[in-house]
């Protein structure tokens, strides 16, 4: 899972609580539910309205066919776009209103793919209406400005979009990728969330582009002191962390618990980062749970990192799932400060600390339950 990947994942993280009264009558003119959490759930489903057919997968389509589906596309993206609009007026004070006002722009540029000529208009006022509104925080804007940069990537591809997939596109997309930072940089010189982007995209790289992207981030006057030092090493070819060393995560977890790695020495400890809308974070979860229900009686602790950026979805999924270890929540997303620190930019990520208190391992995933049988008997 990709950095590049994290303002979609606002768009599509969690549900939320619902604002307004369930059963409501309906307002003329509007066509999402009165219910909150109903018309998010109705926005939400852009992401499926706007696929390609899935048998495109192994049947190439024929030019009807696209033609057919391209009018669709900007059909249903103009409408998508409409909706979301709609949710940024009725619900301004919901947890999921930056990923609505991503979803404007979202919507916008596949029907700038699709070859809607006023879309491009449409993405230009809503995002100086966005920039322009200094209550909105500086993350928001920043990622609204983010995905309009998008548009033009969009309309050079068009419907090769649909045929080809995103992933054969892939380099085109990272020079259009590393272009909308450095214009966003220009706007916003200081922002940590566009340098966590920066240093995600260095670290991906290889060669001369890397070099060179890792010196930019070290030389920018208004880069992090967290992402000049990722940037270090990426140049170094070293890790912010070092095996047979110990870890520094302190913080106070969200059910109040005070955790100090440090303290748990004698202990063999699971520190897990994963987010609630990582889909593989969630599968790997009973295995998690069941590793831990066995092992907790002889000295096995999970701590864990999330990357949740909705403190309510996080608690829902504790709650159901009857997480019982300490989690750590400051709401930044990929820009967690022990993610940051550490730079993690792919989840699930599970490190193992041994009982003396060093990190032994960093890709635990598939085999945890053995490892922590055979560090408790050490």
């Amino acid at each position: 899972m990709r950095i590049k990947l994290f303002v979609a994942k606002i768009v599509l993280a969690g549900f939320l609580v619902a604002q307004s009264q369930s059963g409501a009558q309906e307002q003329p003119g509007h066509t999402l539910p009165n219910d909150a959490t109903k018309a998010w759930a109705e926005v939400e489903q852009v992401h499926q309205a706007l696929r390609a057919p899935d048998e495109w997968r192994t049947h190439p389509p024929t030019a009807d066919q696209v033609a057919e589906f391209q009018v669709q596309v900007r059909q249903t993206a103009l409408s998508f776009a409409d909706k979301a609009r709609e949710f940024v007026d009725r619900f301004p004070t919901n947890e999921n209103i930056g990923g609505a006002r991503i979803t404007v722009v979202h919507a916008l540029t596949y029907a700038v793919a699709a070859g809607d000529t006023n879309a491009e208009k449409q993405i230009a006022a809503f995002e100086g209406k966005v920039l322009a509104d200094k209550s909105i925080p500086e993350d928001d804007r920043v990622a609204v400005l983010m995905y309009s940069g998008n548009a033009a990537f969009m309309k050079k591809v068009g419907m090769r979009l649909f045929t080809e997939g995103l992933s054969k596109l892939h380099e085109d997309f990272e020079t259009a990728e590393i272009e909308n930072m450095r214009a966003a940089l220009k706007q916003f010189p200081t922002n940590s969330l566009i340098y966590t982007m920066l240093v995600s995209f260095a670290q991906r790289s290889t060669g001369e582009l890397q070099q060179e992207s890792a010196t930019e981030i070290i030389k920018a006057p208004g880069a992090p002191l967290g992402a000049k030092t990722l940037a270090n090493h990426i140049l170094k070819g070293t890790k912010p962390y070092e095996i047979g060393k110990p870890l520094d995560i302190r913080f106070t977890a969200l059910d109040g618990r005070d955790v100090d790695l440090g303290k748990l020495t004698g202990k063999v400890v699971l520190v897990e980062f994963w987010s609630t809308s990582c889909g593989p974070c969630v599968a790997e979860m009973p295995r998690v749970k069941a590793a831990y229900e066995k092992l907790h009686d002889r000295g096995f602790e999970v701590v864990a990192i999330s990357l949740d950026d909705k403190e309510s979805a996080l608690r829902r999924f504790l709650k159901e799932k009857e997480l019982p270890w300490p989690q750590y929540f400051d709401g930044k997303g990929w820009e967690n400060q022990f993610a940051v620190r550490y730079g993690i930019f792919s989840i699930p990520t599970t490190w193992l600390v041994d009982k003396r208190g060093n990190l032994r391992d960093t890709n635990v995933r598939f085999d945890l339950e053995r490892q922590v049988t055979s560090m408790l008997g050490e």
